[in-house]
């Protein structure tokens, strides 16, 4: 399968299916077409087999299987990107075909026309207006369908760059969104701190309670480090490590502000939702770094500070130095 007919044949394939052609939809279509996902493949191979159509539930499960057997903490991202690359491949096909028929009602107009001016009288001339008549009409129906499909697309594209940038879990921005406020910090020549924190003991609450109350722990604390930390953006950084962007330029105070966010967090009086029983507190560690040269520096600063917070017992927070012993925060 070439990649000049992929687009097409994903789309062909969706609408065999009568499914709409969202992002998720998409992204199902390419995997399985090309043959790229093993849990995609088995599963949609035994609806097929079965002789059984796919519908939109269906998708979401495999993709959801998809996803969970993946290693890869930036497949999802991956995902969306080729969704948005098949978007394009899709729109500029249906622009081109927009083009073809244009083309086509030119020629047929133009041989209408000719009828005419070679002088056609009668039922002759009538039909002949009557035919460039219906076929003006008929173009602008299909051009209005194509226009109606691309601005669909278009729609989708739009929700799927949008979506690109969000963690799906918290709801809250990614790292790739992260990535690109430092990088907007950086080309202003704006002094910021970056604060990275892990919550304590996250490996225990999944072993413990199930990955269910896991992830539920992870929108907690993406919750409540929003509302402790706005104006400043929070976003995941992957697994159960937050990112927090302060346009400031002493750490201080952004390792003050990580440390109030924390005690706020611990004194939260978690239960199971299932049975009611009380979970303890959630408490996390943090590194905190003011911008040196690169952002890849000054991530590496708040690593190792972080680091540092988990050897000194957790529930902390420390400081990275720009040079020195790292600091104690709260």
């Amino acid at each position: 399968m070439g990649k000049d007919n992929i687009g097409r044949d994903v789309l062909t394939f969706l609408a065999g299916n009568l499914l709409d052609p969202t992002p998720m939809n998409y992204r199902f279509g390419y995997l399985y077409l090309t043959r790229s996902s093993k849990v995609i493949c088995e599963e949609t191979d035994t609806y097929i087999e079965n002789g059984m159509r796919m519908k939109q539930e269906t998708i979401v499960e495999i993709m959801g299987k998809h996803a969970s057997a993946s290693d890869d903490p930036e497949e999802r991202i991956a995902a969306r990107d080729e969704a948005v690359e098949l978007f394009l491949n899709t729109a500029g096909e249906l622009a081109r075909e927009a083009k073809r028929q244009a083309d086509g009602v030119g020629r047929d107009i133009a041989e209408e026309s000719q009828v005419i001016r070679e002088g056609a009288q009668g039922e002759d001339l009538t039909g002949a207006i009557r035919r460039i008549i219906d076929r003006a009409e008929e173009a602008e129906r299909e051009l209005s369908n194509a226009s109606n499909r691309i601005d669909r697309l278009q729609r989708d594209l739009d929700e799927a760059r949008n979506k690109a940038l969000v963690d799906e879990l918290t709801g809250i921005p990614n790292r790739r969104a992260t990535r690109a406020t430092i990088q907007d910090l950086e080309i202003r020549k704006v002094r910021y701190c970056l604060g990275l924190i892990d919550i304590d003991h996250f490996k225990a609450i999944n072993d413990t309670y199930g990955h269910p109350v896991g992830d539920r722990a992870l929108k907690l604390v993406a919750e409540a480090l929003s509302e402790s930390l706005s104006p400043w953006p929070v976003a995941r950084w992957g697994g159960e490590e937050f990112l927090v962007i302060a346009e400031v330029a002493d750490a201080n105070k952004l390792a003050e502000r990580v440390a109030e966010a924390k005690e706020t967090l611990a004194e939260r009086n978690l239960k199971l939702r299932e049975t009611d029983e009380p979970m303890g507190p959630i408490t996390f560690s943090a590194g905190v770094a003011v911008n040196s040269e690169t952002s890849d520096e000054t991530l590496r600063r708040a690593d190792n500070a972080l680091y540092e917070a988990k050897k000194a017992g957790r529930n902390t927070v420390l400081i990275a130095p720009e040079s020195g012993r790292v600091a104690d925060a709260a």
